[in-house]
Formats: structure tokens, sequence, C-alpha cells
């Protein structure tokens, strides 16, 4: 069951999600009155390629969306993620052949379904996160509702040290944001994009110290959950009443991918990255 930190009522304003109890393989889970957190842990595009653990996560989902009492969630990223050489890394294993194509197929897959469910959840969804993000956790926080980052964070194209194209649905939400021509400028962009650019560019809409994330990010939670379940929830179906494009990005994403990943193209630049950015296994 989701563990309630704090009485189902209005918590108090300096109450915070400090249990650590409700853990999974891919998230620690807490509820505070009627905004629940999510705290995503390292491992997750690799535990969620494993079927159980996926369906323990939408199971996680489904009780929130069949929740009345349930307004907001956030998404925390994880601590400690290293961004661009993570990222490097799993294609290596792609490439040498010790992680599997029917096992990149079930994160393709599961990818595509978490993206899809944050974009048309009947919640509130924040995302929170910090330090070296890659473009698959930029594309979980474009599917959200708000977006709060921590000073000093960075944003990576990853894929192009090794010949890809992005995956999560980037294609989609960036042009609907910041129109295609930025869009364009941004995904082509092989530089780290600062927390004062993502700002600028309006793709995060604030930015706090990385020691006040979660606080600042469960205010704003508390003061979007004042607003009447009605208006919210109405104003959310609105929005995402036409969601066929993302359907055919990921999909198309996906196809890309699959095509590029069996090349023997692919397996040279991945070592060649390897080998130009240091990256350690």
């Amino acid at each position: 069951m989701i563990p309630v930190l704090n009485n189902p009522g209005q918590p108090s304003e300096g109450a915070m999600f400090e249990n650590r109890s409700g853990d999974t393989p891919i998230f620690s889970c807490y509820r505070s009155g009627s905004v629940v957190l999510l705290k995503l842990k390292n491992n997750l595009v690799n535990a969620i390629s494993d079927i159980d653990i996926k369906e323990l996560m939408f199971d996680y989902f489904k009780r929130f969306t069949s929740d009345p009492s349930v307004k907001v969630i956030i998404l925390m990223g994880a601590e400690g993620k290293k961004g661009r050489n993570e990222y490097i890394d799993f294609y290596r294993k792609v490439a040498c052949g010790s992680l599997s194509f029917d096992k990149l197929e079930r994160l393709y897959h599961a990818l595509n379904q978490f993206i899809l469910k944050l974009a048309t959840v009947n919640k509130y969804v924040i995302h929170a996160d910090r330090g070296q993000i890659d473009t698959i956790f930029l594309s979980m926080a474009l599917a959200c509702d708000y977006r709060v980052l921590a000073t000093g964070s960075v944003y990576q194209n990853p894929y192009h040290n090794i010949g890809l194209v992005p995956k999560g649905g980037l294609a989609y939400f960036l042009p609907r944001m910041i129109g295609s021509a930025a869009a364009s400028k941004f995904l082509l962009r092989k530089d780290d994009i600062t927390a004062k650019e993502a700002l600028g560019i309006k793709i995060v809409d604030r930015i706090v110290p990385p020691d006040r994330l979660e606080e600042e990010t469960v205010k704003m939670a508390r003061s979007i959950a004042e607003v009447p379940a009605e208006t919210l929830f109405g104003v959310k179906k609105l929005l995402n009443l036409s969601q066929d494009d993302l359907h055919r990005v990921l999909e198309v994403e996906s196809i890309e991918l699959r095509r590029i990943v069996r090349s023997e193209e692919f397996r040279q630049e991945v070592t060649g990255a390897v080998e130009r950015f240091g990256v350690r296994y």
C-alpha cells in the first residue's frame, strides 16, 4: 500500500516527506494529504525493462489515478545520475551483446507507456530533478505539467555521441513548448544546456538551490492542491484531448532506434564514444 505520512487532512506548512518507507525497485513512495511523492532511483532505466517491476510501477500509477483524494504527484529524479556517461555505457552493453535486443525492446515499450501515462494521467504532475540529466529523463520532465530544476544541473544530448536519435517524445514536446526552430536547435546541440538556459527557453518553470529542491517542490505541490479538484482535473483533461501525435512520435523513435542499434556503424560509434569520454564499466 502507499504509505501515508501525515493525516489525510491539510498538512502543516512545515511538514515534509521524511519517512523512507514504501520502497520499490524503481522508486520510494510517500504521501502527505493529497500529494504523492515518488523519488526515482538510479536503476530506473535497467529496472523498467523487467516486466514484473514495470507492472509494479504501473500498478502504483493506477492507484493514484483511481484515488480521488490524490491531486498532485511529484516525480523526483535520483541524485547521482551520470548523464552522458551512463547513457553511453548503457548502449555499450547493447553494442557488445551483454544487453539483449529483446530487453532493449522491452525498455523502449516501457518508456513509451510511462511517457504516455505521465502525459495523460488525470492528476497534476510536477517533475523535479538535479545533476547531469540525459534526454530520457528530460522527456519524462516535459511529459509533466510543471518542472523544477536544481541550480548547477545540466541537460545533455548524449545520443549525438553514438549516432542515435532521442527517445521519449522530445520531438513531440519541444516544438509545442518552444517552437519548431528552437526545438530543432535544441535537439542538435552537442554542448550541455545549463539550468539558467533551460529556464530562459521555458522548458523548466523554476530553478532552486539543490538543498531546497524537495522543500520548494513540495510547497508548489501543496499550492496546486488547493485548486478545486473539478477545476484542476478538468483543465488537465481539456489539454490532453489529442495525444495521437505523441503515440506516433514514440513509435517512430523506436523504429529508428531499432534499425540503428543493429548496424556496424553504431558499434563503431559506441566504441569511439567510450574512449573519448573515458566511460568506465
